[in-house]
């Protein structure tokens, strides 16, 4: 009976350390698994995650300087041209469609010369009226109403002008002038519009003739190339009539004189002045 006693608690004891030996192992097991931060699961997340985003869009604005077209010049053909009829109380004429017209007078003045002699300085008097209105007799006079009267057409480009130059004579002075049937008065405003040239040479085409019961003429002036006066070419037609004097002028450079020269007839052909008599 003791043996088995001896026996039951040698078994007894050798289960519970069998029992103790598996618990132990089992936590030493789990104790050597190393856990994972917490930072380091987020950090992971976060790098695992692919941000989807809209595509960046560069508009690129491209700012164009707001420039005027260039106008075309007029064509050299005359039947390529669209005309109109200009009319007031002093003239008519017909231009190009596409040129402009503006109305203005000028106030005529006695200019003393720079060298206090005659009218032949007339070039240094009223060159800036040369230039802006036209090659035309800008004196005062006893004999003259004031003020002038002055239309400007002007081309499309502004390479091409034709201007009209109305003066009105005093009532007492009406029916005293006439145009003479020489060169002697425009060989004379030649040579004081530009003293250093000599008339014979650049005045061209000369014309006296019968226009509505009025005198008229017209010629050519076509000056070397590279000088300083301003115009450099142009055509002038002058009618005197029992009230007025009448200037006109087909203004343009020695370069493209001759291109718009059939342009130029065609204008001045056109010129009808309201007092014909």
């Amino acid at each position: 009976m003791e043996n088995y006693s001896e026996i039951f608690l040698i078994f007894l004891c050798l289960v519970i350390i069998f029992v103790a030996g598996c618990t132990n192992q089992t936590a030493s097991n789990v104790s050597t698994q190393t856990p994972i931060p917490t930072n380091d699961i987020t950090s992971a997340i976060t790098t695992s995650i692919i941000l989807t985003e809209s595509p960046s869009t560069t508009t690129t604005t491209s700012i164009v300087p707001n420039k005027t077209p260039t106008p075309k010049p007029d064509p050299t053909d005359v039947s390529e041209i669209k005309f109109l009829s200009y009319s007031d109380s002093d003239f008519s004429v017909d231009y190009p469609s596409t040129w402009t017209i503006t109305n203005s007078t000028y106030s005529p003045y006695y200019c003393e010369s720079v060298l206090e002699t005659s009218r032949n300085d007339y070039h240094v008097c009223f060159e800036n009226e040369t230039k802006s209105i036209g090659p035309f007799y800008f004196w005062e006079s006893d004999h003259y109403k004031k003020p002038y009267r002055v239309v400007t057409f002007m081309s499309a480009d502004g390479k091409l002008k034709f201007v009209s130059f109305t003066i009105d004579f005093l009532e007492t002075m009406s029916g005293n002038y006439m145009l003479k049937p020489n060169m002697d008065w425009t060989r004379a405003q030649f040579e004081a519009r530009y003293p250093n040239l000599t008339a014979s040479t650049y005045i061209t085409n000369y014309k006296y003739y019968q226009a509505q019961n009025a005198l008229a003429s017209t010629f050519d002036v076509k000056l070397p190339e590279g000088s300083n006066y301003d115009p450099s070419a142009y055509s002038e037609k002058a009618v005197v009539t029992l009230h007025h004097i009448h200037y006109f002028a087909f203004i343009t450079d020695n370069k493209n004189f001759d291109k718009f020269r059939n342009l130029k007839d065609r204008i001045i052909s056109t010129i009808k002045t309201s007092d014909s008599s």
